[in-house]
């Protein structure tokens, strides 16, 4: 969009150059050309196409000196489009651009030069419609509908192009669209501004459609004039760890990695959390500054323009007025964070070497008669130890699979891989990024949980998985084996069928794994049937957005939610559908640097942590409806379903309990933290406006 504001910038300035300067409409016409042609050799100079700008350079300067401005000017036109004809056929050795853009040269100067200038114009223009129509029509047999409709089928592709902001913006209804329809983003874009989000004259949900989902209230809700109904007692997460976690709340920012996020994108989402008091998750991707870091602020307008006048008469004094120190910026900090570990243990891994030289020493332990207590991993334990002793680290998942694409492994896209990345995680440029779809140190439910229970002891921390869920017979498994060897990931995180990427296969997002709130009792009943429930944590993921959303997931058996898409949303990502392209509009889902500029992770942070004590006051207020006071309260029993056209079913009968225990849970809590009331009020943490709209 820059560059066709800034061409069409330079085009009209060029015209009015040539209106001035010149003898008439042709100097305008043609210092309108000339205008246009110098943006786009700026922007193939920014692209280091320096030959381009050069060669036009010397055209223009020969033309001008032999023949006059006018001449010279038109010849540099021609020059520019004669090299990028030559670069188009180069790339794609198809003769037709560099014929076509010849003749309507042509065309034009034939116009121009026996009729006027505007005849010029119109002759150019015709020429290059009809010989697109000609080339459809004739030559081109790829292309069905353009070969059947010259030149009209061209508007076909244009259309596709802007499909779905029209559809987004004109066509559907707020309730419409997929994944988040307007009404949700809405909620999210207003609740990150910290402000009224509230509804008016009623839900526009189809509220009685079969598969909806009621919140049945209590008849006695809880006053939150009760002080003690704004906070919640902490989650302990690995209380048998030698680090166990105290989670302060149960909603909590996905792992999205840096590589499929920008940086700026990463370190909102870091110093976000902070501020709303919750963990983030890395992502496969691997640890970075962005995470640990989070937002770096500006220093303040003021004292950067002392700091550059200064600077300045210090280099024209030539160091007599002394260099000044550099203006220190505030540091935000990142929030609490869970280091996600891939089967490509980005930032993990061992190098060549140091595996070699471990090879060696077990075959020398192996030929004595010995062996290693650890077995063989390209999993580097030295970092994971001295990553695990900073405080900002409070566990570790292994990530078995992902709800948009079980089965398969992360892809980063060859457009997003810049050379800091390429460097970062250890991989080549300029070609896709596909990590493994399965780990080397484990192929089954025993060894998992050997592996497991390899990163708790080292660590000393909660360390968890990630899994999509199949076949009911797999969750049993890993119930079964919890039950009989004692042992246990410190939580499960169940991430649904509908859970999102940066880059997916259609086919996997459309139809494989099930859905979070199917999944959820699966595992739910699984850990209950063989008595193991209170064994470790639930976590929910996939399409959760808002505060009714938490409160279901939670009510159907998880006991804390994972949340990505809601996040970006807050940071303002407007569902343009373009993560796995590099060329999101908004600088979230994007390594460009002219798209991520726009993105300002000092005011996004803010926006972000809004959005999650929205989501936290929200929780809070469905247990006050529900009459209880945690969320680990509530039960399939406070749920009911439209199952058939009038016909409504508790949850708990859909999905029965198999143990009698009513869907009771005994989680391990901490104390309730002590009330704060400069920070929240009678409804929960106090949101920051930043903005005042109505």
């Amino acid at each position: 969009m820059f560059w066709i504001i800034f061409a069409t910038a330079m085009a009209l300035l060029g015209g009015l150059a040539g209106f001035t300067i010149g003898d008439g409409h042709a100097s305008a016409l043609a210092f309108t050309i000339v205008g246009g042609a110098l943006a786009m050799s700026v922007r193939d100079l920014k692209r280091h196409h320096h030959a381009i700008m050069a060669i036009t350079t010397v055209a223009v300067t020969l033309g001008w000196y032999f023949a006059g401005a006018e001449y010279g000017l038109v010849l540099g036109v021609l020059t520019v489009a004669i090299q990028v004809s030559i670069n188009e056929f180069l790339q794609r050795q198809s003769a037709a651009l560099p014929i076509s853009l010849g003749i309507s040269f042509l065309a034009w100067w034939l116009g121009w030069h026996f009729v006027s200038d505007m005849a010029g114009l119109v002759f150019a223009l015709f020429s290059f419609l009809v010989q697109v129509a000609v080339h459809d029509f004739f030559l081109d047999r790829t292309h069905t509908i353009r070969r059947n409709f010259p030149l009209i089928g061209w508007c076909r592709y244009g259309f596709e192009l802007i499909g779905d902001e029209l559809r987004q913006y004109w066509f559907m209804s707020d309730t419409e669209e997929a994944p988040y329809n307007r009404v949700t983003r809405r909620y999210i874009y207003r609740s990150a501004k910290g402000i009224n989000n509230n509804l008016g004259f009623g839900t526009q949900r189809k509220y009685n459609q079969e598969g909806e989902i009621h919140f049945l209230p209590g008849m006695f809700p809880i006053p939150d004039t009760e002080r003690l109904g704004n906070r919640l007692p902490p989650l302990i997460i690995g209380p048998k760890r030698r680090k166990p976690y105290a989670c302060p709340w149960p909603i909590n920012i996905s792992g999205m990695s840096w590589g499929a996020l920008s940086a700026e994108a990463v370190q909102a989402l870091s110093s976000g959390a902070k501020l709303a008091n919750i963990h983030m998750l890395t992502g496969e991707g691997g640890l970075t500054p962005y995470h640990l870091d989070g937002v770096i602020k500006r220093p303040e307008s003021g004292a950067q323009f002392r700091h550059d006048l200064r600077s300045f008469f210090s280099r024209a004094t030539f160091g007599l007025v002394k260099q000044p120190e550099p203006v220190k910026r505030e540091v935000v900090g990142g929030g609490r964070i869970i280091v996600q570990l891939g089967p490509a243990k980005f930032g993990f891994r061992k190098s060549v070497t140091k595996a070699a030289a471990e090879q060696l020493l077990r075959g020398i332990y192996r030929f004595a008669g010995q062996g290693l207590d650890e077995p063989f991993t390209m999993l580097d334990l030295d970092k994971v130890r001295q990553v695990a002793e900073n405080d900002q680290i409070v566990g570790f998942e292994l990530k078995l699979a992902q709800g948009a694409k079980p089965g398969q492994g992360g892809k980063l896209p060859k457009e997003k891989i810049t050379p800091e990345l390429a460097l970062w995680r250890g991989i080549p440029q300029g070609e896709d990024c596909y990590s493994p779809n399965a780990w080397d140190e484990f192929n089954d439910v025993p060894s998992l949980f050997r592996f497991v229970k390899l990163m708790q002891e080292t660590t000393g921390k909660p360390v968890g998985i990630k899994i999509v869920v199949g076949r009911e017979e797999a969750v049993r498994e890993i119930a079964r084996y919890m039950k009989e060897s004692g042992e246990a990931p410190d939580w499960i995180t169940v991430d649904g069928g509908e859970g999102g990427t940066g880059a997916a296969p259609v086919d996997l997002a459309d139809r494989a794994g099930l859905p979070i709130l199917h999944a959820i009792p699966v595992v739910d009943n699984a850990l209950r049937e063989f008595g193991v429930r209170n064994e470790t944590v639930i976590i929910a993921s996939g399409q959760i957005a808002r505060g009714d959303d938490v409160a279901i997931a939670i009510a159907m058996g998880a006991d804390m939610v994972n949340i990505g898409r809601g996040n970006l949303l807050a940071e303002g990502c407007i569902m343009a559908l373009k993560c796995h392209t590099n060329h999101c509009p908004t600088g979230i889902t994007t390594q460009d640097p002219r798209l991520r500029r726009g993105l300002d992770p000092q005011d996004k942070y803010v926006k972000v942590a809004n959005y999650n004590m929205v989501l936290q006051r929200a929780l809070l207020m469905f247990l006050k409806t529900a009459g209880v006071r945690t969320p680990w309260e509530l039960t399939r029993a406070h749920l009911s379903v439209v199952t058939a056209p009038m016909v409504e079913k508790r949850m708990d009968e859909l999905h029965p309990y198999p143990d009698g225990s009513d869907g009771k849970r005994s989680p391990v809590l901490g104390m309730v933290p002590a009330d704060d009331a400069e920070h929240s009020d009678r409804f929960g943490p106090k949101l920051i406006k930043i903005q005042l709209v109505s």
